[in-house]
């Protein structure tokens, strides 16, 4: 089999330095930031959409999670493959300037359906970097440097999620005073120009991409001469044997994934509808709690878990995501709950920290579970399981739950409160099997290395 891009036959891969290596991760830091601004802005102008095109809650929970989700996962398995195979960098690229027009798309969409395939087309893009990322970043780092590397680029999620809200809420109260009026388009509703405004920079970043990283050699185990993408078969076969490991790895973050969507999605519309506040206000509290409080959780938590490692505590970063999940259940659960919105937005931004610990966490559990050549694929297939649960069930149960259990819009903090409960517990309680075989996994990979 031909060895796949960044690696020839019978070469030794030459550590890249270590600053270029920060350099690329900064680089796909913001490319992941980019590419959650583009898939969570929605969340921000739900109540408009659903005025603008008379949708109901189940509705706008598929634009948001459905539509976005199938294509996501759908696709990460074979993009995962990619990248086993061939080159991450190109197919990094690619999906940036996909996901930008297609954000673009959104912002132009005048019915349900024409939203529904421009959402699609997101997902299609999107599915492109994780799987790409997360194997290209272990080639640039020691495990001991591991999960700081993936705790910067996780800083894309929390960098990304604020500053949709923040820009996002900016902008949509701007227009909804301007009226503004576009060339060819001519006049738009308000809630389209955030679209139109984060979807375009987008190109700007695959630009630099394919410009300035390079593709890195992929770090070869123990007495491999060649780095080589094994067959699909092999890699069931290696998660099959190692299923008491993987099994309720997978669905422990799985289930700590809904509690973020959830969040995500169903988080500004409840500050809104239950404490009134503007799509601006909103956005100072995702601003200050998701931008600021989550970025400092992503790097403490990459930090105290390299910390750990290096102390020999193998599952470090399996141990620190499980206690970031049992502190921040109560914080969210309180800010969902409490009456006055002070507290509500205190409360929100504290859990938002502990919230984001595990972000970069969950990747550095799974890349140092798995051996350097088949890390694509198995990366692809987490996040198709984590982003269907997480982004395909989280909406809409927490929206059937408010129209059918609770009584309606008002009612968004129940749910959302009952979700965070039941999805936290169950996270917390599969991570704690995981432990004991996670370490002799991870000792076992490193002895080999």
């Amino acid at each position: 089999m031909t060895p796949p891009e960044g690696q020839t036959s019978g070469s030794t891969p030459q550590p890249p330095s270590e600053a270029y290596g920060f350099y690329v991760v900064g680089v796909l830091m913001v490319a992941y930031m980019f590419s959650f601004i583009d898939r969570t802005l929605l969340s921000l102008v739900i109540d408009p959409i659903r005025k603008d095109l008379g949708l109901s809650e189940t509705q706008i929970s598929l634009l948001v999670g459905f539509a976005f989700a199938a294509f996501y996962t759908l696709l990460g398995l074979p993009f995962g493959r990619w990248v086993d195979t061939r080159g991450r960098r190109n197919l990094i690229a690619i999906g940036i300037a996909l996901w930008s027009v297609a954000t673009v798309f959104c912002g132009l969409a005048t019915s349900f359906w024409r939203l529904f395939f421009a959402r699609m087309a997101v997902g299609v893009g999107e599915a492109t970097l994780s799987p790409a990322a997360y194997s290209i970043i272990p080639d640039y780092f020691t495990p001991k440097r591991l999960g700081f590397a993936m705790g910067i680029y996780s800083c894309g999620v929390t960098l990304g999620g604020g500053l949709a809200m923040l820009v996002g809420g900016l902008v949509v109260q701007w227009a909804t005073t301007a009226h503004p009026v576009l060339p060819v388009v001519g006049q738009v509703a308000a809630w389209k120009i955030p679209f139109l405004v984060v979807g375009l920079p987008g190109l700007v970043v695959a630009l630099v991409i394919a410009l300035t990283v390079r593709e890195p050699a992929r770090r070869l185990e123990r007495g491999e001469a060649t780095s080589t993408a094994p067959r699909i078969s092999e890699v069931v076969g290696y998660l099959w044997s190692h299923k008491r490991v993987f099994g309720p790895l997978f669905a422990g973050f799985a289930s700590i994934v809904i509690a973020g969507y959830a969040f995500n999605v169903w988080g500004p519309a409840y500050f809104m509808r239950v404490h009134g506040f503007s799509p601006a206000g909103v956005g100072v509290i995702y601003g200050i709690g998701f931008a600021l409080f989550g970025t400092l959780g992503v790097l403490s938590g990459g930090a105290i878990s390299d910390r750990l490692a290096a102390k020999g505590a193998y599952d470090a970063p399996i141990r620190v995501s499980l206690w970031s999940a049992v502190i921040q259940a109560p914080l969210f659960v309180g800010a969902y709950l409490a009456p006055a919105p002070l507290a509500a937005a205190a409360l929100f931004i504290v859990a938002l920290f502990f919230g984001s610990i595990y972000g970069g966490l969950q990747a550095a559990a799974i890349q140092a579970l798995t051996p350097n050549r088949m890390r694509g694929q198995v990366a692809a297939l987490y996040l198709t399981i984590a982003n269907m649960i997480g982004l395909g069930l989280a909406p809409t149960w927490t929206a059937w739950m408010t129209e059918h259990l609770f009584g309606g819009p008002q009612m968004v903090g129940v749910s959302l409160a009952v979700t965070t409960v039941i999805s936290l517990s169950l996270g917390v309680l599969l991570l704690s099997l995981a432990l004991k075989p996670a370490r002799r996994q991870m000792a076992s990979l490193l002895e080999a290395a």
